[in-house]
């Protein structure tokens, strides 16, 4: 088999797992970031729990500062919960193999057939701000991956709008994703 042979080959097996991975590896982002937003809400709720703690036990008012105690832990036990279920999801999602040597190397697949895997920042001065995805006319062989929204992964639809400060993954053969970074 000849070297263009072998690079069609890589490429058509790149793009015939493409839309897998980006699914498996946005889920995996948009688990991670929820698990830090959870984590973020702990840290809250404990701030809370030892202020509310410390003015109840200055105003001397024994029953509230139980009751409230009470309560504050019950939030951060629950909070700790849903932390766990989001590392479990993550470790299973780790466990089939989705880890950073693969994104690598579908890098790597998408390189060799002539592929191309970028991120962009929209800017106010870019041509797609407040354009909905089905208002733009990407090149043919090109696909959005992620919009990472302030703490937020969203998977796009053709209603999604890009706002100031959206990071874009694009994904696809090398020529058209470098004509799509130009309309961003």
């Amino acid at each position: 088999m000849s070297f263009w042979d072998k690079l069609k080959v890589a490429f058509n097996d790149s793009v015939d797992t493409l839309s897998e991975k980006t699914s498996e590896w946005s889920a995996l982002a948009k688990l991670r970031w929820e698990q830090r937003a959870i984590q973020g809400k702990i840290d809250k709720a404990n701030n809370e729990l030892g202020g509310v703690v410390y003015q109840l036990f200055v105003e001397k008012q024994q029953e509230q500062l139980k009751l409230d105690t009470k309560n504050n832990i019950e939030k951060i036990s629950t909070l700790k919960a849903e932390l766990a279920d989001k590392e479990a999801e993550i470790k299973e999602l780790l466990e089939r193999g989705i880890d950073n040597a693969e994104l690598k190397g579908f890098k790597k697949d998408l390189e060799l057939g002539d592929g191309k895997i970028e991120q962009v920042v929209i800017e106010e001065s870019s041509d797609v701000l407040g354009k909905k995805l089905m208002e733009i006319s990407l090149p043919e062989k090109v696909l959005i991956g992620v919009i990472v929204r302030d703490e937020q992964v969203i998977i796009p639809d053709g209603q999604t709008s890009f706002l100031v400060g959206d990071k874009v993954t694009l994904l696809g053969e090398k020529e058209d994703v470098e004509k799509a970074l130009a309309l961003f």
